[in-house]
């Protein structure tokens, strides 16, 4: 019988995510709102509108960017769908870098690796299997080796691509390493 596909809501991405590089990516997402598709760009503008307060403003939409993306962390970090659109938008602008994670992901064989072209934010989340022989410092070796004009991005950008493109979170990693440590403890 089948493994039953275990998924985490999109905002379970936080655990993995350091506070400063989130609001690089919401800086980066909200300052190109102009590259983002209309729906994405109307979708996420209208979240902002409904549950971002930004101090002095009263449609958060009209704030700089940088207050913005500051005050959008919060709804970052609790809503799956905020994350979903933020980083299927920002995915976007990287096209080179997800083709290339594509390509990458699909050489190491990963299962269940849907198109390039699909909208990841419609997906129920991100699976908790992540091959274990795959782990972030490889896949950003492998990216590089296969795309050198990638040596411009950083590893954070290309360890969330390979999140977002694999759809998966290395949470069963984690929690595997934290049973050893027990078992070896006891």
């Amino acid at each position: 019988m089948p493994e039953k596909e275990e998924f985490l809501p999109f905002h379970a991405i936080n655990e993995f995510m350091r506070d400063d590089y989130r609001l690089t990516v919401l800086t980066e997402v909200l300052g190109a709102s102009d590259r983002l598709t209309p729906e994405k760009r109307s979708a996420i503008g209208k979240m902002i509108t409904r549950y971002v307060s930004v101090p002095g403003f009263r449609n958060g939409n009209l704030a700089p960017v940088g207050k913005k993306a500051r005050a959008s962390a919060s709804l970052f970090e609790r809503s799956s769908e905020f994350v979903a659109l933020v980083v299927e938008s920002w995915s976007h602008l990287h096209p080179e870098l997800a083709t290339t994670m594509f390509e990458v992901l699909s050489e190491h064989a990963w299962e269940n690796l849907q198109p390039l072209e699909v909208d990841r934010s419609q997906l129920p989340g991100f699976s908790i299997h992540w091959p274990k022989q795959d782990n972030f410092a490889g896949l950003i070796k492998a990216a590089h080796e296969k795309n050198p004009a990638l040596a411009g991005e950083s590893e954070d950008n290309i360890s969330l691509m390979a999140v977002w493109i694999g759809d998966r979170l290395p949470y069963d990693l984690f929690v595997e390493e934290g049973q050893e440590t027990t078992e070896k403890e006891n």
